[in-house]
């Protein structure tokens, strides 16, 4: 089974996501709040909130589940019945309290499916090939979001939330197809117990993803006052989608010597590369320069991407797997509040004595946090 159709269903996920929480749920509380900053921000930490803790329970039930009927398919077709009409109603809802229920029942039926999903490697794919397997999700990853951007871009309303609705159900039928007559691994179901390499890893992730939002999170004030460009958002969208589609390739790349070589090897190559780009991007004069730097630190994350899913899939327990995944994205939950609680103050303080250079400044800390990230992976014990 190429390891492709295994991803598709994460491709779907990630074309709801990236459109949802990047542009929609903004757009929607804008048109229908008298505080949108206010609502939007509830919205997004209750979200997340909800989030975690459905993904942790999916996990564990669904580890429960697979050792006695053999897989999870179940919860991947609760989560999409959930999870479709939540999205076609969340971009058309015509309140705000509509737009509430809308988000958190999303929130559920992706997480309901995507919890247990995340698990799917460790459950068809032997250790040999994980490296090449993550590479796949990582492509998959990327491609949604590319294809998320896109969309949001040419529709709106109701039809938006049905063309998202249709890559949801179509990663998901490719990837139930591909493992339907086909068993999972064996292996005896054992209780959730996280060594000390699952825990480095887990908070290496933190870490690694306290730079990527403290990237994402400070781009756009980067792009306005660093760069000095009217049209930030167009330039800023640019930018991102660009870092996004360089993923692919650098996803692709990685994948082969993640199987091949010890895999911090290439996480540290990765992040190395990421480091160099990013501090041309903080220093970067001109659009043009940092259209170049986002293509070279984007096919960087996703070469990075690509062997820190493999490391994780290496270390964390297989007869337990969905249940770590879940605390493994913990991390990256945390780290979405955590990034800007720490870089804010620094950017405001660097802007009060020379204005534009506290974003430059935020784009120094991704160095330091990706650095973090990478050192601590080198203290996990591989076979």
């Amino acid at each position: 089974m190429h390891p492709a159709r295994l991803g598709a269903f994460w491709f779907g996920i990630q074309v709801v996501w990236t459109s949802v929480l990047g542009v929609v749920l903004q757009d929607r509380v804008s048109a229908l709040s008298t505080q949108p900053v206010r609502d939007y921000a509830l919205m997004a930490a209750l979200g997340a909130a909800l989030a975690a803790v459905t993904q942790i329970a999916a996990g564990l039930l669904s580890d429960r589940f697979r050792s006695r009927s053999g897989d999870r398919r179940a919860f991947y077709r609760a989560g999409v019945l959930i999870a479709v009409p939540a999205l076609i109603a969340l971009t058309a809802a015509p309140s705000i309290a509509w737009l509430w229920v809308a988000l958190l029942v999303l929130q559920v039926g992706m997480n309901v499916a995507g919890g247990p999903y995340q698990a799917i490697v460790g459950d068809y794919v032997a250790a040999s090939y994980v490296g090449r397997a993550s590479g796949w999700m990582s492509i998959n990853q990327f491609a949604g979001s590319v294809t998320g951007l896109l969309l949001t871009i040419v529709l709106h309303g109701a039809p938006l939330g049905a063309a998202l609705a249709v890559c949801l159900i179509g990663g998901w039928f490719l990837t139930d197809s591909a493992i339907a007559t086909r068993p999972p691994l064996a292996y005896e179901r054992k209780a959730l117990h996280l060594s000390s390499d699952a825990w480095t890893v887990i908070v290496s992730r933190g870490l690694i993803n306290v730079g990527f939002y403290t990237l994402f999170g400070f781009l756009f004030f980067f792009v306005r006052e660093s760069l000095g460009i009217v049209d930030a958002r167009s330039a800023t969208g640019m930018l991102f989608l660009v870092f996004t589609v360089a993923g692919i390739g650098g996803a692709a790349l990685a994948g082969t010597p993640a199987d091949r070589i010890d895999k911090r090897v290439v996480v540290s190559l990765a992040a190395g590369a990421i480091a160099v780009a990013v501090g041309l991007f903080a220093a970067a004069p001109s659009f043009p320069i940092a259209i170049a730097c986002a293509l070279a630190s984007g096919a960087a994350w996703g070469a990075f991407f690509t062997a820190d899913w493999a490391i994780a899939y290496a270390v964390l327990p297989r007869a337990a797997l969905a249940s770590a995944m879940g605390v493994w994205n913990l991390a990256a939950a945390v780290a979405q509040v955590a990034a800007p609680a720490i870089t804010a103050p620094l950017v405001r303080a660097a802007d009060l004595r020379r204005a534009g250079l506290g974003p430059r400044l935020a784009l120094l800390c991704v160095i330091v946090e990706f650095g973090l990230g990478t050192l601590c992976l080198w203290r996990v014990k591989l076979r």
